[in-house]
């Protein structure tokens, strides 16, 4: 169940940034031909008007610039820098095209988890932020017999969600893997957060997991 929510949530990412791509695209594309123009109309050269600003509708600069909300002047800076913000969310996308296929195959070959006895689920986000793990951790919070921990390796966070029906604190067992990775953690009874150094979450995790396991009786 637990896996399958990750698969989700990773898909809806991934959606998202496809949708967001596309827009970024459709707006380069409105606004790309006036930079050629703009750059010519800025520094012209003297006695000669260049031929792209006697062919071109002078109007598309106008549009543009109407259409990100600037100068005319300010266009070629504009398009430079959504041309930067599209190739960072195309990156994004693929990274999380590729997780999202890592997880989901790992998820076919596994065993689906126990959810009608106390269990503990570990999962990491080899390229996740704390935002990943809190959202993912939330998700988790209807698991009312499970003890879910999601560590982030992108930026080192972690966050603990604990089941409505277990006697476990999720803020203790944040503390416990976030002190194990020299870092710390807080928050409640049912969901917690901290971080640490990233490389050392991952197992600090599994170690917590293993420990729930041989102590509480957890199914891992």
């Amino acid at each position: 169940m637990t896996m399958s929510r990750n698969r989700f949530q990773t898909l809806v990412l991934a959606l998202a940034l496809v949708a967001a791509v596309v827009y970024y695209r459709r707006r380069e594309q409105t606004i790309r031909e006036s930079l050629t123009l703009s750059q010519q109309w800025a520094a012209p050269q003297e006695g000669h008007t260049p031929e792209s600003v006697a062919t071109t509708d002078p109007s598309a600069l106008e549009r543009a610039a109407t259409l990100l909300n600037a100068r005319p002047e300010e266009v070629p800076d504009r398009v430079e820098s959504l041309d930067t913000k599209v190739r960072e969310l195309t990156s994004t996308l693929d990274k999380n095209r590729s997780a999202w296929v890592a997880r989901w195959w790992a998820a076919r070959r596994s065993e689906p988890p126990a959810t009608d006895e106390p269990h503990v689920t570990v999962i990491d986000l080899s390229d996740g932020v704390l935002e990943d793990a809190e959202a993912l951790a939330k998700a988790a919070l209807t698991d009312s017999l499970g003890v879910t921990i999601v560590t982030a390796s992108g930026d080192g966070s972690l966050a603990v969600a604990v089941g409505s029906d277990l006697d476990q604190q999720a803020d203790e067992i944040a503390r416990e893997v976030a002190q194990a990775a020299g870092g710390g953690a807080g928050g409640g009874a049912e969901f917690a957060t901290g971080g640490g150094e990233a490389e050392q979450l991952a197992d600090a995790a599994e170690t917590v997991r293993d420990r729930l396991g041989a102590e509480a009786g957890f199914a891992v």
